[in-house]
C-alpha cells in the first residue's frame, strides 16, 4: 500500500549502519550539526558499468540543476539517503542479470567543506536466464519467453507485475506481494557453456478482497467533515479501490484548502477477520490568512498592479453556508485589466478597491462553489468570473487528467547468499519496478499552466 519511497526509507532506517561515513583521518570527523554536501560520488571495485550510467540510477545523491549551467544544488549527506540509493543500485544490477552484485560504502572524505562519497561495487558474474515464469496471477502459472542470449527480461516482468497489482487493487486485494526466486541450473551447453545459468520464478500472492470500513479524518479544525466526505469518491462499505482513493486525495488537493496529500499519508488498518479496512486521512489545513502583491515591473497601462489581504471566515454553518469554506478579500488595484475588453460581454473597469467574499472550487460541490460575491461588482461580472473558474477546472482536468500511480513495487529476491561489504550482514536484496511515466507529462503540465494564466488574465475581478 505504501509507495516505494516510503518502503525505501524504512529499509534505510533498518540498514543505515552500513552507510555510516568512514571519514579519513586527515580530514577530521564530520559534525552532525553541519552535515556536508556531497560534491561527487565515485565508484570503486568492479562495477562493470561506466560511472555515468550508474550515476543516473542515483536519486537521493544526485546533484540537481537549479539554474542550468550556473547553479547546481548538492545533496546533504544523510545515511538514510545513501542506503536508499544503495538499494536502487542493487536493483539496477539485478535487473541486468547480476544476481550476486554487492554494493556498499567504501569511503567518505571531506575536501574543502564538501564530501566525496566512494561506493564499492562488486558486480560478480552476469547470469543467463534459462527458464522464467510468473506464478499466481489469476491463479495461473505463466512462462515468459527468453531469447537465446539468456537476458533477464526485467522490463517484461515489471510490466506484468504492475498490471497485476493495478488489477488487484481495483478489486480490493490489498495484500499484493511478490517474491523473486533465483536458482542455479545447468544451461544449454550448446549455446554458451562458459556462462552461469539460472532459473527465475516470480511468485505472486494477492490475498482476499477487502471492503472499506470507516473513513475518518484527523487534523481538521475549521473545515467541516461533511465537506471532506463530499470530495471522496471512495465510499464506506464499497470495494476498496486504491485508484478511487488516489483520485479522492487528488480532489482534496485541488481545493487548495489543505496541504497536499499522498497515498503514503493515509493510515490503513486492515481487519482480517471481517475483511474490512479502516482509513484515517490526516488533514493539514493551510493558514486562514494570507496576503499578496503582484503586478508589472513598473507602472504600465498593460498590466495589473494590485495588493490583497485575505482571511478565511470562522467555522460556522454547514453545506453551502459553511463559513470556513469562504474567504473575505480586500484588494487594491492600481491598473485595470485591459484583457477583460475581449470578453463577449461588456464589463466596466474594476473599482480601485474591492471587497470580495469568495468560495473556491470544491470537489463534490462544483455548482455551489467557485463563485464570488461583491457589492461593488455587477451580476454580469460575477457570472463571468464563475464561468471562467469552472472553465479553468475543466481545462486542468482535460490536460493533466487523473494522477498516475507513482508508487514503485519492491520485490524481494531469494536464493542469494552474498553478504555485505566487509563481511557484514546480508544486504537488502530487492528488484524495484517503477510505473512508466505518463507520456508528454511535462508538456501537459506546461499547457495546463499556460491555460490557467490565460484564463486568469480574463478574470473580471
Amino acid at each position: 500500500m505504501k509507495p516505494a519511497a516510503v518502503l525505501l526509507c524504512l529499509l534505510a532506517t533498518v540498514t543505515s549502519a552500513s552507510a555510516e561515513p568512514q571519514v579519513s583521518e586527515d580530514t577530521g570527523t564530520a559534525q552532525a550539526a553541519h552535515a556536508p554536501r556531497i560534491r561527487e560520488v565515485r565508484f570503486a571495485g568492479d562495477p562493470a558499468f561506466e560511472p555515468d550510467a550508474l550515476k543516473k540510477v542515483l536519486q537521493e545523491l544526485e546533484s540537481r540543476s537549479v539554474i542550468p549551467g550556473i547553479w547546481r544544488r548538492r545533496p546533504v549527506y544523510e545515511p538514510r539517503a545513501v542506503e536508499a540509493d544503495l538499494i536502487r543500485l542493487r536493483s539496477f544490477y539485478f535487473s541486468q542479470g547480476y544476481f550476486d552484485a554487492r554494493v556498499g560504502v567504501d569511503g567518505f572524505t571531506i575536501d574543502g567543506g564538501d564530501a566525496i562519497l566512494t561506493l564499492e561495487v562488486q558486480s560478480g558474474p552476469k547470469y543467463a536466464v534459462r527458464h522464467f515464469e510468473i506464478d499466481g496471477i489469476n491463479d495461473q502459472r505463466r512462462a515468459i519467453a527468453t531469447d537465446s542470449s539468456g537476458e533477464f527480461p526485467a522490463d517484461t516482468l515489471c510490466t506484468w507485475l504492475l498490471d497485476a497489482r493495478r488489477n488487484a487493487e481495483t478489486h480490493g486485494l490489498l495484500d499484493f506481494a511478490v517474491e523473486l526466486a533465483v536458482s542455479h541450473t545447468d544451461g544449454p551447453a550448446l549455446l554458451n557453456p562458459r556462462r552461469a545459468w539460472v532459473d527465475v520464478i516470480a511468485r505472486v500472492q494477492s490475498g482476499s478482497a477487502y471492503t472499506v470500513g470507516r473513513i475518518d479524518f484527523s487534523g481538521h479544525h475549521r473545515i467541516n467533515e461533511s465537506t471532506l466526505r463530499r470530495a471522496m469518491t471512495l465510499q464506506e462499505r464499497s470495494l476498496f479501490d486504491v485508484g478511487s482513493l488516489r483520485a479522492s486525495l487528488a480532489r482534496l488537493n485541488r481545493s487548495g484548502l489543505f496541504e497536499p496529500l499522498t497515498l503514503g499519508d493515509v493510515v490503513i488498518r486492515t481487519k482480517a477477520d471481517t475483511l474490512t479496512a479502516d482509513l484515517t486521512v490526516p488533514i493539514r489545513e493551510r493558514p486562514g490568512r494570507r496576503w499578496s502583491v503582484s503586478g508589472p515591473l513598473g507602472p504600465s497601462p498593460f498590466g495589473l498592479l494590485e495588493a490583497a489581504i485575505s482571511s478565511r471566515l470562522p467555522p460556522w454553518g454547514r453545506g453551502i453556508f459553511e463559513a470556513s469554506t469562504y474567504s473575505l478579500t480586500l484588494g487594491v488595484t492600481g491598473f485595470s485589466n485591459p484583457l477583460i475588453r475581449l470578453l463577449p460581454i461588456r464589463v466596466k473597469p474594476s473599482p480601485p478597491a474591492l471587497l470580495i467574499l469568495e468560495r473556491p472550487f470544491l470537489p463534490g460541490q462544483a455548482l455551489l462553489s467557485g463563485f464570488a460575491l461583491s457589492p461593488q461588482l455587477s451580476a454580469q461580472r460575477l457570472l463571468a468570473g464563475y464561468g471562467l473558474t469552472h472553465l479553468d477546472r475543466v481545462a486542468q482536468a482535460a490536460l493533466i487528467g487523473e494522477p498516475p500511480d507513482s508508487s514503485g513495487l519492491l520485490i524481494p529476491i531469494s536464493g542469494r547468499h552474498t553478504s555485505g561489504m566487509g563481511g557484514e550482514s546480508e544486504e537488502a536484496s530487492f528488484l524495484i519496478c517503477n510505473p512508466p511515466a505518463r507520456s508528454h507529462q511535462r508538456l501537459r503540465r506546461g499547457a495546463a499552466l499556460a491555460a490557467g494564466l490565460v484564463l486568469g488574465s480574463f478574470r473580471p475581478y
